[in-house]
């Protein structure tokens, strides 16, 4: 029949409400943490990648760079001429003449690739 004044009829509706919103704001909150979890996960293995490359580069440069000195040996690379019968003779020191470039920084130019 007649209800007392004293009941609110948006007491439930606002309970309702309240709740959905917390259930929405929960799993937002849950969404985001998932995906900063990822970002962050991602970005410690791009981290850990990179510095597995920068030791395997440091490790083969210095190899590459024994390889090249070995290759480019004074006395080997004369043995090696020698051996496959090559003309070309070595050029004593007293006849090695030092050209100074009047213009260092075109000579520097000339350097660059």
């Amino acid at each position: 029949m007649n209800q007392t004044r004293t009941t609110h009829r948006s007491n439930t509706f606002f309970w309702i409400s309240f709740f959905i919103a917390v259930a929405i704001v929960t799993t937002g909150a849950v969404t985001y943490v998932t995906y900063r979890n990822l970002q962050i996960q991602t970005a410690r293995e791009i981290e850990a990648t990179e510095k597995r490359i920068a030791s395997l580069v440091q490790d083969d440069i210095p190899s590459i760079q024994a390889e090249i000195d070995r290759q480019l040996a004074r006395y080997d690379l004369r043995e090696k001429l020698e051996r496959n019968g090559s003309d070309l003779i070595s050029t004593p020191s007293n006849r090695i003449q030092v050209i100074r470039a009047k213009n260092p920084a075109v000579s520097q130019q000339a350097l660059r690739p």
